[in-house]
């Protein structure tokens, strides 16, 4: 995540087990002349969630960034593990420092590069978060890179209802008109692959004892905000019982 008080977006990699060899190869060989950094073996925490019943996805696999990932606290105090948790989801939580779909992170790659783990996790449901990473990109640029990647997830995952989460900001209740800019890019590209788009507000907002110390990552506490929040907007969007 990104702030006006301090431009930062750092987040931790939460994959399920026997993705490294995958998520190795997403920058291997590139055909353009420069090649992207290869990104190192990831920590590997598979969300420790009940196993999922008749009535709810049996495979879930979140994608986004350091607001996903829970940055700077335990894996299992990430908002997709506690929705996970919940609603007795089979979920894998796939973050990366600083990714956003224009913005590549630390892993040396957009949220693109991640498609061949998708393709390996074959999730039934799959959450794309929206990214303040791409904040002060271009906006065709980011429609475009957008577009593109949402197309390659559900040509990987055909059978995949793929939903969208609108930008999350900080604390602060000026909210920037980049988050417009990212959350409708995204809107267009899920609607354009027939999945479902969902707006969630900003649930930091106004609480900035939710922050960590560096104003940009959410307290356990922000985090159960969030995935309160989550979990609600998806029941009302008939995505989760």
């Amino acid at each position: 995540m990104m702030t006006g008080r301090r431009l930062a977006a750092v987040s931790t990699i939460a994959l399920a087990s026997g993705l490294v060899t995958v998520l190795a190869g997403c920058a291997a060989e590139p055909t353009e002349p420069e090649a992207l950094p290869t990104f190192a073996a990831p920590a590997l925490h598979p969300s420790p969630t009940a196993s999922p019943t008749a009535s709810t996805p049996e495979r879930v696999v979140t994608l986004g960034d350091s607001l996903m990932s829970g940055y700077g606290l335990a894996p299992e105090q990430a908002w997709p593990t506690l929705l996970g948790s919940r609603a007795r989801l089979a979920l894998t939580n796939l973050a990366c420092p600083g990714m956003g779909f224009v913005v590549q992170g630390d892993c040396g790659t957009t949220y693109s590069g991640f498609v061949p783990a998708v393709t390996a996790l074959q999730p039934q449901l799959l959450i794309v978060e929206s990214s303040s990473n791409d904040f002060w990109e271009d906006g065709d640029d980011v429609r475009v890179d957008t577009a593109d990647t949402i197309q390659s997830l559900h040509d990987a995952v055909p059978d995949a209802r793929i939903v969208g989460l609108s930008t999350i900001w900080n604390d602060d209740p000026d909210v920037p008109d980049d988050t417009a800019v990212t959350s409708d890019a995204l809107r267009d590209a899920v609607d354009a692959v027939g999945g479902t788009f969902v707006e969630v507000g900003q649930p930091l907002a106004g609480h900035p004892e939710w922050m960590q110390e560096d104003d940009v990552h959410p307290t356990p506490r922000g985090q159960r905000a969030i995935e309160q929040t989550v979990m609600s907007a998806l029941q009302d969007a008939g995505i989760l019982p």
